[in-house]
């Protein structure tokens, strides 16, 4: 793994990281790059290795996270959710669904993205309006009607996991399910979102589905079952722990984007001259790039005690990644906008990244739930930690101890 490792990160800081701002005016992800991504094995990093992927540790999959972020955030984007397919899928999949999909998500062939957000509901995901009715009959599956908005990765994807609200006959609601969607499935419109403050290159999209007809078994070998987990479970099984991945990758996406930003000021308090001395020898400067060490060092800190966490799977975990998430995305805004300061007029100009790190740090303390949405999810775990039953033991303590 430390070989494969070596020449990821060989490719995305020689090779892609050089074209980003390229990339993001365009805002298109080239194909080359996009399938160099598959060859080096990352479309495989959560696909269990029986079914041809690398099944990467979570301290590995940091890595390569902070790596992509640092050379380019849409890549990272259009790896996450791909990700996030991907170990939904070998968690909560039947046989048949992991033996017909994981090997194509794996090499590759079949990119995939995660459509959740819908436009009236914003961070309330419980909320979701998108349909879905079971068809009876030769056609049996589903009709699905609704949009999902920015949805990151959906202009690259050949498969969408959609989380909908099924409805029987009545128009009752039976609860939330995850279904497998063919990109290509008629009635489906990929609307890309354009000139978006960040992201630019990820192939965020606004989907419409107007009738889909999703047929119960997916035109792939084997003929996989379009509906993944449990009735009732889409939301509180499958997206839950997709989001969780999100969450752990976005911590250690800021820490890829403070790496990139601290070595760019470095590299420049080295080399500029103002007032007749070097950057660096002016005190104010040094205090800046100090603040910037000190977030970095304690990102990547709380990202590596998250991995930890999440390897062991304990109780603690979910916390731990969101605390990492909720802080990382936080230091990167503030990170990146010393780094631009520091940088004067050049900050902003296209020869250099740090106007595309300022944008792309921003998009981090929104996606995969907002800053303001971690701190509920923070606060109310500290506070049921520090709930004291009758008994006079703290409620909810992993460790069993007295708070």
């Amino acid at each position: 793994m430390e070989a494969r490792s070596a020449k990821i990160r060989e490719w995305l800081l020689t090779e892609v990281a050089p074209q980003s701002n390229r990339c993001e005016d365009n805002q298109q992800m080239p194909d080359a790059i996009l399938r160099r991504l598959a060859e080096l094995g990352l479309t495989g990093a959560c696909v269990p290795a029986a079914y041809g992927g690398l099944a990467a540790d979570s301290l590995t999959l940091g890595a390569w996270s902070a790596l992509l972020a640092r050379a380019n955030c849409s890549l990272l984007s259009i790896f996450v959710v791909h990700a996030m397919l991907a170990q939904a899928l070998a968690r909560f999949g039947d046989e048949t669904q992991k033996q017909a999909l994981l090997p194509l998500l794996a090499e590759g062939r079949l990119r995939g993205a995660f459509a959740l957000t819908e436009p009236e509901i914003g961070s309330d995901a419980s909320a979701i309006a998108c349909s879905a009715r079971r068809v009876a009959g030769a056609a049996s599956g589903f009709v699905l009607n609704g949009r999902k908005k920015w949805i990151s990765g959906a202009c690259y994807a050949d498969l969408f996991m959609v989380l909908a609200r099924l409805e029987n006959e009545e128009g009752t609601s039976e609860g939330v399910v995850a279904l497998l969607v063919p990109a290509a499935t008629p009635g489906l419109t990929v609307t890309p979102m354009r000139n978006l403050l960040g992201f630019r290159a990820a192939g965020i999209a606004e989907l419409s589905f107007e009738h889909c007809l999703i047929p119960a078994r997916l035109p792939f070998q084997g003929a996989p079952a379009a509906l993944l987990g449990p009735i009732g479970g889409g939301f509180s099984f499958v997206a839950s722990h997709a989001l969780d991945t999100g969450r752990f990758v976005v911590g250690w996406a800021g820490v890829g984007v403070m790496e990139g930003c601290l070595e760019a000021a470095a590299a420049y308090a080295r080399e500029r001259v103002q007032f007749g001395q070097a950057l660096r020898k002016h005190q104010l400067i040094l205090e800046m790039i100090a603040d910037m060490a000190t977030d970095l060092a304690a990102a990547r800190a709380l990202a590596e005690k998250a991995a930890r966490d999440r390897e062991a799977a304990g109780p603690d975990s979910i916390l731990s990644v969101t605390m990492s998430k909720y802080f990382s995305s936080r230091a990167s805004v503030r990170v990146a906008a010393s780094a631009l300061q520091l940088h004067g007029g050049n900050g902003c100009a296209a020869e250099f990244p740090l106007q595309r790190y300022f944008r792309d740090s921003k998009i981090l303390e929104i996606i995969e739930g907002s800053s303001q949405m971690q701190q509920l999810m923070i606060s109310s775990a500290a506070l049921t930690r520090g709930r004291r039953t009758k008994s006079g033991k703290s409620a909810g303590k992993s460790d069993g101890q007295n708070a």
